[in-house]
């Protein structure tokens, strides 16, 4: 019943749709009609009741009267915006087409229960939403009333309407109205409970959109800050040794924080309407070839072809410089963003005549990764990211929003069409108009902003490219960063102390992590591809990595997110900024723990035993010493084995072991023999052939020797001395 209720309503919605109302107006609109509606049949049946069964045919027309105006208003309803006129007018009709009844009736004694119908039409007024009419409505009903007391003294009432057929017309037209009312109460309630828990859901999302966008922000400041931060700490360590790469660097990033500030402020200035054009009237086409021309290295940078094609350098208008400059840059270094290397992006521009009248018309085509159907309508919204692109990297979802912000302030129009996984095309549409002074360089002179703008893409060789870290003898840390400044930030604070692997994505660092098994994981959360947080968990799960210790770096500060972080399963967390210190003392912390951990687990028993901090450490040489005691007479059982039963490389198996104890396979696997054999000659009536034979040794000579080196003593003497 609840979804036959949801379709009908969807059906009239579709019926009774005007876009040039607001919600609220149009759900008043809706139940309007439903009361309309409810009250036709009630008039209709009324009518029915009074002629055939109660004979009341000298007040045939009003009934006419009532389904004439129902039919004009039904007519007019679905054709007019100010459909609250339409209901007010004609129940102000009705209303007086009631009135002029009852005076035939004889009055307010003799009514037949007419007076009731005013009400009706007074009650009906008040779902137009308009004060004043409701207001007037119920003067005029109540102007009928006293009109009607007034006069009633000196009315006559018709032989045909005894006291029988009033009553019973009363009580009929008492009980309908009443009906009506309570239907239209009962829905109303209804419908404006799933009203209110509409708007309900749509605060909660963008109180969700919102805290996701501080996030973003936080994330966004907190990263550049980190490496500001740490090339300052730098140089005050050496204060006599410094280079000129790094005030670049720190030019760099203070440019995207100044960046992100602006687009902040842009998009509140623009709402309190502080921003105003600053026109000039110039060749747009030729403005934007120069703009795009801009973003060509930085295309090339990327290995993304960025084509400038259909342009028409003899586009004549009014625009903004700086304004269009900031659409443009958006649009473009998006594009490059989300344009994997061998794809391309052109931008063309051309003058199109619409209803509106000629306009420049600009698109920016791309075959980047796409943007879901169902996230295009919200890509503009200000708190709004596309959170189900696993391509995009973390943002603050401020570009765009500016972008449509701006566009709107120079009179125009952006839209965005997409097909996921093979581009995006962007079209902003702006008036040709020649209102402004001619400028002789069309604006050419706002192009040092873009300088400032590109600065933040500058390329250098990546820290994954240039890494030269081959030091075997040092512990393996792999380091997992989106960022290529904050990625080498960390490498020159820790190459003196580790062998470094890199990774730019958790999916990288995936594969990384298990082709390597590193010693330690310093890893980033809000990443493209894969974020920290799911690659920590598919680590924790493997056997081949899940010993590994992980610290997590990153700028999501909040408290659910560093609980997220060590639930499942990563040792530390630090915040972005951090102190330099603190992450080279918490890595040397997770050494020393696996170093004692090795000592323990290092030494070959049969049951081992331990702390519970190591429980997924003996879960595996559980597993292990399992495996060596089934196979303990077979002399031919070794690491080729270990390697199939573990579903692990040897140099995995090698890697992880080593983590462990400190100690090869190979050697473990002797020494737990030998231990077992050890066991069996101080046990009764075992002899050393037996206890040889029993774990694995054939050769006896081999036996006594590898058993003398192990525990300085020979076999013979262990079951000598046995009691």
């Amino acid at each position: 019943m609840k979804l036959n209720t949801a379709i009908l309503l969807e059906k009239i919605d579709r019926h009774l749709a005007d876009a040039r109302l607001s919600p609220e107006e149009q759900l008043r609109k809706r139940w309007a009609w439903i009361w309309i509606l409810s009250t036709l049949l009630g008039v209709i049946a009324s009518i029915v009741y009074f002629l055939f069964f109660l004979n009341l045919w000298p007040i045939t027309w009003s009934g006419l009267g009532f389904l004439v105006g129902y039919i004009v208003a039904l007519i007019l309803y679905t054709r007019v915006r100010r459909f609250d006129l339409v209901i007010n007018i004609t129940f102000s009709f009705f209303t007086i087409i009631v009135f002029l009844a009852m005076l035939q009736t004889g009055g307010l004694s003799n009514s037949l229960g007419l007076v009731f119908v005013g009400i009706n039409c007074a009650m009906g007024s008040v779902l137009a939403g308009n004060l004043r009419w409701t207001i007037a409505m119920f003067v005029l009903y109540c102007s009928t009333i006293i009109a009607l007391g007034i006069a009633e003294p000196y009315l006559h009432t018709p032989d045909y309407i005894t006291a029988e057929v009033n009553t019973r017309a009363f009580v009929f037209l008492a009980v309908w109205i009443n009906a009506c009312i309570l239907f239209l109460v009962v829905l109303f309630m209804k419908d404006k409970s799933r009203y209110e828990k509409a708007e309900a859901e749509k605060l909660k999302k963008l109180d969700e959109a919102k805290t996701l966008l501080y996030t973003n922000v936080s994330h966004e400041f907190r990263t550049p800050l980190t490496i500001i931060n740490g090339i300052a700490e730098q140089m005050t360590e050496r204060p006599g040794n410094q280079n000129k790469n790094e005030a670049q660097k720190i030019k760099i990033q203070s440019n995207i924080l100044l960046r992100l500030i602006k687009q902040m402020l842009d998009i509140s200035k623009i709402q309190a309407k502080g921003i105003q054009l600053n026109e000039i009237h110039g060749n747009i086409g030729k403005y934007i070839q120069y703009i795009t021309s801009q973003f060509e290295s930085l295309a090339e940078t990327n290995r993304v072809e960025l084509k400038i094609q259909s342009i028409d350098e003899n586009i004549f208008t009014d625009y903004d410089p700086e304004k269009l400059m900031e659409v443009l840059a958006n649009l473009l270094s998006n594009a490059i963003k989300f344009t994997k290397p061998g794809g391309s992006i052109s931008v063309s521009v051309s003058e199109k005549r619409t209803d509106d009248g000629p306009c420049v018309l600009i698109l920016v085509t791309d075959t980047g990764c796409g943007i879901p159907e169902k996230e295009l309508p919200h890509i503009f919204d200000r708190f709004y990211r596309v959170r189900e692109n696993d391509s995009q990297t973390p943002g603050t979802g401020l570009g765009l929003a500016v972008t449509h912000e701006l566009v709107e302030l120079m009179k125009g129009k952006i839209t965005v069409s997409s097909d996921p996984g093979k581009g995006s095309i962007f079209t902003v549409s702006l008036p040709i108009k020649k209102t402004a002074s001619i400028a002789e360089d069309d604006g050419f002179s706002n192009i040092k902003s873009v300088d400032e703008q590109l600065v933040t893409f500058i390329h250098k060789e990546s820290a994954v490219e240039k890494l030269q870290n081959y030091q075997p003898d040092k512990p393996l840390l792999l380091i997992v960063e989106d960022n290529e400044d904050v990625l080498e930030y960390l490498v020159s604070v820790l190459e003196s102390n580790y062998q470094l692997e890199l990774a730019l994505n958790g999916k990288q660092g995936l594969e990384k992590a298990i082709s390597h098994i590193p010693d330690l994981i310093l890893t980033d959360v809000m990443m493209p591809e894969m974020d920290g947080f799911e690659m920590i968990d598919h680590l924790k799960s493997d056997i081949r990595t899940d010993h590994i210790p992980v610290i997590v770096l990153t700028a999501r500060g909040d408290f659910d997110s560093k609980i997220s972080g060590l639930e499942i399963g990563a040792d530390h967390y630090l915040v972005k900024p951090f102190n330099k210190q603190e992450l080279v003392l918490k890595l040397h912390n997770l050494l020393e723990i696996r170093r004692k951990m090795q000592l323990k687990l290092g030494v070959a028993q049969v049951v081992p035993d331990g702390k519970q901090e190591y429980r997924q450490e003996l879960k595996f040489m559980g597993k292990l010493n399992a495996l060596l005691e089934k196979n303990i007479e077979n002399e031919d059982f070794g690491v080729p084995d270990i390697c199939l039963a573990f579903n692990m490389s040897r140099p995995q198996l090698y890697r992880k072991f080593k983590a462990l104890t400190n100690t090869s396979v190979g050697k473990y696997v002797r020494s737990y023999r030998l231990q077992k054999a050890k066991q069996l000659l101080a046990s009764e009536g075992i002899n050393v052939t037996e206890a040889a034979f029993a774990t694995g040794f054939k050769n006896l000579s081999h036996f006594s020797a590898v058993f003398h080196e192990e525990f300085g003593c020979s076999p013979s003497e262990v079951n000598k001395n046995k009691t």
